[in-house]
């Protein structure tokens, strides 16, 4: 005997039974969880500069270059040098503009020499890091030479270990004093000594990860031939500042490289940026170094409105 065609109606309505029994005395399942967005680099640091980019400025008029890094968009600044003031006048005329001190650049014969000074200028600037900028030479570089090229030359694997003996001996009363040890590299710290030991692995080594810290520069390091992301993964248990710092290959400079506004070189910062929020980097610092092909206010708005896109 022909069974009698079933309707559409009554498929429907069998399958929305069979359904409902099916899913009797099943839980309906969790909704998905909504996506997170990572956040802004906008809103999750201040915006910093390094005050050696507008270095010239501040010889000429420091409140006005500094009422001018303000009106570019920044927040905090790390600095390099007093500008002949005293830490306690430089710190009123920052603040003045509206900045705050997160960060004072030193350097290793300062701090051989004059590590009590050295100290107490950065606290009275309100830093909560000291930075080493750069290492002590055996011998001082020729006159008249590159910095850059003249460095890469005097720092043999000898120096980097007398470097590293003096870190070790500083570090325990900076940190006793309050204030975190710090090491900013150029290019030169990423040269291979022999059986792919650098510099830098010698300083990292001379003192436990609680007395000193990483800032990394990022161009320097692009311009030494390194990965910046794999260099923040690969130090990141010392990871504390950053120096973003865009450089582009230049033919007329001694080193072959010159810096340029965020976001015109060879660096892709979106993943830098990544990297830095997922390792807890707590402050970067905007920094661009001369020659200027424009006036360096402009390419410190410029830099900044790069970083708001990210």
């Amino acid at each position: 005997m022909t069974q009698p065609v079933p309707s559409r109606r009554h498929m429907l309505l069998g399958a929305g039974i069979f359904s409902l029994t099916a899913l009797a005395g099943c839980k309906a399942p969790p909704a998905p969880a909504p996506e997170t967005k990572a956040k802004s680099v906008l809103a999750t640091w201040p915006v910093g500069v390094q005050l050696y980019t507008v270095n010239a400025e501040l010889a000429k008029d420091i409140a006005g270059t500094l009422n001018a890094v303000k009106n570019a968009g920044y927040d905090v600044v790390e600095t390099a040098g007093t500008q002949g003031k005293t830490a306690a006048e430089y710190k009123a005329l920052i603040e003045s503009a509206g900045l705050k001190v997160r960060s004072a650049h030193s350097n290793m014969p300062k701090l051989i020499d004059n590590l009590d000074k050295e100290i107490a200028e950065a606290l009275a600037l309100g830093a909560e890091w000291l930075v080493c900028s750069s290492p002590k030479t055996p011998a001082p570089l020729p006159a008249g030479s590159d910095w850059i090229t003249g460095m890469i030359k005097a720092m043999t694997l000898d120096a980097w270990k007398m470097n590293a003996e003096h870190l070790a001996a500083i570090a325990p009363a900076i940190n006793k004093a309050g204030l975190k040890l710090a090491w900013h590299n150029h290019p030169m710290e990423f040269t291979d000594l022999g059986n792919g030991q650098t510099g830098y692995d010698i300083l990292m080594a001379a003192a436990p990860a609680d007395q000193l810290r990483a800032e990394l520069d990022l161009g320097w390091v692009a311009v030494a031939g390194a990965d910046p992301v794999a260099m923040m993964k690969k130090y990141a248990d010392r990871l504390d500042l950053l120096h973003v710092k865009d450089m582009i290959k230049d033919a007329t400079i001694p080193a072959g490289f010159r810096s340029t506004e965020i976001g015109k070189g060879m660096i892709d910062w979106k993943p830098v940026f990544a990297a830095a929020q997922e390792l807890g980097v707590k402050n970067y610092f905007i920094e661009q170094e001369p020659p200027y092909l424009k006036p360096v206010i402009e390419s410190l708005k410029e830099s900044r409105a790069y970083i708001a896109t990210l």
